[in-house]
This record gives C-alpha cells, sequence and structure tokens, in this order.
C-alpha cells in the first residue's frame, strides 16, 4: 500500500483529507466515472465525497478519524485507475 498521496491529489492537513478534480470531454465519460465510482464504493465500503458538473467530478477522500493514511492513498489510486479507464474509452 501507498504511504502518500497519488501525484495530482491535494493534501489537506486539517481536516485532514486528500482532494483531485477530474475532467471530461463529454457528458457520458462524467456518467461512466460516477458509475464506476460507485462500484469501486460499494466493493471497497469506502464512500467519498463528490461534486460534479457535467463534465468534472471532485473527488474528496477523508479518514473516518485521524490522519490519512494507507486506506485513503490506495483508494484514491483506484479512483485515479478508473478515470484513466473511461478517457481512454472509444467516443460513441
Amino acid at each position: 500500500m501507498s504511504e502518500q498521496a497519488p501525484k495530482e491529489w491535494k493534501v489537506q492537513k486539517k481536516p485532514a483529507l486528500i482532494q483531485r478534480r477530474y475532467d471530461f470531454s463529454a457528458y457520458a465519460e462524467t456518467r461512466l466515472f460516477l458509475d464506476l465510482l460507485t462500484q469501486l464504493s460499494e466493493t471497497s465500503g469506502y464512500f467519498p465525497d463528490l461534486n460534479f458538473g457535467k463534465t468534472h467530478v471532485n473527488v474528496s477522500v477523508a479518514p473516518q478519524e485521524g490522519e490519512l493514511g494507507p486506506v485513503q492513498y490506495a483508494f484514491a489510486e483506484q479512483v485515479d485507475t478508473l478515470a484513466e479507464s473511461v478517457s481512454a474509452q472509444p467516443a460513441g
């Protein structure tokens, strides 16, 4: 498990959280990303805070209590992988 936040994620100390914005070229990509993120959350039992619009999603990952750690960093890496897979999807 990772001991630090993935490269593109912003780290905040108080309250402890990491966050990242994902931009997509179309609503269909945004929707697919949100659907995949829902599946990841249901599988892992970890539910991040989300804010989203037509072509972007802001994801915030925080610990239940205490400091950020390997669980949050690993989840963030999985979210990055989902975003990459959505962006690689063929249009249409």
